[in-house]
């Protein structure tokens, strides 16, 4: 969700004071408990992500040499927020051999960036809803034992203004992004 900044802001500030106010005939050895759980609770909501996400993923568990491997990505947003800056994806194994293949809802789209493949749909999703992404491709025919990815979702605090910005964009500038993925493995046989 898009917080300004200047709300924030005064919730900061304000939270601290409306305790000093309200507990300021209270025995003076309550008042700094009270006082630091007020900016505790502050200093901890604003380092949470906007939106958090439950990740399901399920993986081809084994497969020949040279053979396809297809990943299923589904992820629910658990809010607080809605998230309107999230991408499915991640790590994918080496050893890929040819295109990639994705399957989403309507309008998603994929790129590769420094910190895996990653694609987003082209929607908001509201706390309680859902959205999903299927990954295919072959492996090269040299590739042997298990290969591994990690993947999930990729969800970003965006400030207000920043929409379009790029991921790169927004790391330069250090605006958090969260990260719920999960480990997959797939044993290479034959």
């Amino acid at each position: 969700m898009r917080h300004p900044l200047g709300k924030i802001a005064t919730t900061v500030v304000t939270v601290p004071l409306a305790g000093a106010l309200l507990f300021g005939a209270a025995p003076a050895s309550a008042a700094p408990a009270t006082s630091a759980a007020a900016k505790t609770s502050t200093v901890k909501a604003a380092g949470d992500p906007y939106s958090t996400f439950s990740v399901k993923v399920t993986a081809t568990k084994k497969v020949k040499r040279g053979g396809m491997i297809t990943y299923r990505i589904k992820g629910l947003n658990k809010g607080p927020w809605q998230a309107d800056d999230f991408y499915f994806g991640g790590i994918l194994p080496k050893g890929i051999s040819g295109t990639i293949y994705y399957d989403g809802p309507k309008g998603t789209k994929c790129d590769f960036f420094p910190d895996g493949f990653w694609c987003w749909p082209p929607y908001v999703l509201e706390k309680g809803e859902d959205s999903w992404l299927t990954i295919s491709f072959k492996l090269k025919k040299s590739v042997k034992g298990t290969v591994k990815a990690d993947l999930g979702v990729n969800s970003w605090d965006w400030p207000t203004g920043s929409e379009d910005l790029s991921r790169d964009e927004l790391k330069r500038l250090g605006i958090k992004g969260w990260y719920f993925t999960k480990k997959v493995k797939t044993t290479v046989v034959g």
